[in-house]
């Protein structure tokens, strides 16, 4: 049995999962080949690891058929994240590969990143910030506003908008809500007002996107519905990046929307933007480098801020995370197959 575990940042990490795993198989683990790489598993990589049963992956690798090809013991693909969006999953199931998502690690911790996104666009701490280390302690654009009373807009009452959802309620914010399906213990709980996509646009003071991105959801933020929003409102998108059109964020600034300010920890382009050195190896697209562009363009505006994908990136919620990835190992070895029935969407 050959497991390979991808895109492994740090030693700790590493050494986290062979304790864990030492722990949860005992003697059994002796039979296995466990590689540990920081490269992330795609197409150009894929070739170097053709053996694989079983392999563990994170935000930048990118399962595809071509990918799939290469790897034909493969049985099951574990990925340390909650969206799958980095993986074909209808070829894996027509392969026979199982695929598992993680989708309780970050929860809160995403949450967290969200609300604190927002007290930064609300409290100008990043105009704050760059003033100072330019030595100048003046006022003049630190003017800011109080969340306490506001309407927050959350699209998508998921795990990670429940936890939102949650925080929100205790600053004091009047919680309005859009889902497919709406959570009557929300409701009851939080004083939850689920809205129509257009409704909650209207009225929200500030708008946080939570939803899953998968061909529904592409742009459900458009050149359209931008229109309707505030224009001091805030958007904050720590989902996935194509989920808000990059086009209709740029229109809503040139045209005095949103300025609330916009916060990103996902957008179009990002993978090229997260991997600059890798430009020129010849792994991106043109329309790669489009949608880079554009949202570099994001950037000259002084009330947009980005983080690079890291939302859900602390040691709390990764040892969580490899703790759920051992568990997965563990259950497959033991019994080939998996007990829980992981959701994905087409």
């Amino acid at each position: 049995m050959k497991i390979a575990i991808f895109e492994i940042e740090k030693d700790w990490e590493k050494e986290y999962y062979v304790t864990q795993l030492n722990q949860k198989l005992g003697p059994a683990l002796s039979n296995i080949e466990i590689i540990f790489t920081s490269d992330p598993l795609d197409e150009f990589s894929a070739k170097l690891y053709t053996n694989l049963d079983i392999v563990v992956i994170y935000i930048s690798s990118l399962i595809t058929e071509k990918v799939l090809s290469q790897l034909p013991n493969l049985k099951l693909v574990i990925t340390r994240t909650t969206g799958t969006d980095h993986i074909d999953v209808l070829c894996c199931q027509k392969r026979g590969i199982m695929v598992a998502n993680s989708p309780y690690y970050a929860s809160n911790t995403v949450a967290e990143h969200t609300i604190g996104l927002i007290f930064a666009l609300a409290k100008r701490v990043n105009v704050a910030i760059s003033k100072i280390k330019n030595l100048d302690f003046s006022r003049e654009g630190l003017l800011g506003l109080d969340l306490f009373g506001k309407k927050i807009g959350i699209i998508g009452t998921g795990r990670i908008g429940k936890e939102v959802v949650r925080i929100a309620h205790g600053i004091g914010m009047k919680v309005l809500a859009h889902d497919i399906k709406p959570d009557p213990q929300l409701k009851e709980k939080f004083n939850v007002t689920y809205l129509s996509l257009e409704e909650l646009l209207k009225l929200s003071d500030i708008i946080v996107v939570m939803v899953p991105y998968y061909p529904k959801t592409h742009h459900m933020i458009n050149l359209e519905n931008i229109k309707l929003v505030k224009d001091e409102a805030m958007l904050i998108n720590t989902a996935r990046g194509p989920i808000v059109d990059t086009e209709a964020l740029i229109w809503a600034l040139q045209n005095q929307k949103l300025q609330g300010g916009i916060a990103l920890d996902v957008f179009e382009g990002e993978k090229l933007l997260l991997e600059m050195k890798k430009v020129l190896e010849g792994k991106f697209s043109l329309q790669d480098y489009e949608r880079a562009f554009k949202t570099l363009h994001l950037l000259g505006y002084p009330n947009v801020i980005f983080t690079p994908h890291t939302a859900h990136y602390t040691k709390d919620a990764i040892k969580r995370d490899i703790l759920w990835v051992v568990e997965v190992i563990a259950e497959f070895l033991n019994y080939k197959q998996l007990s829980t029935s992981y959701q994905f969407y087409f």
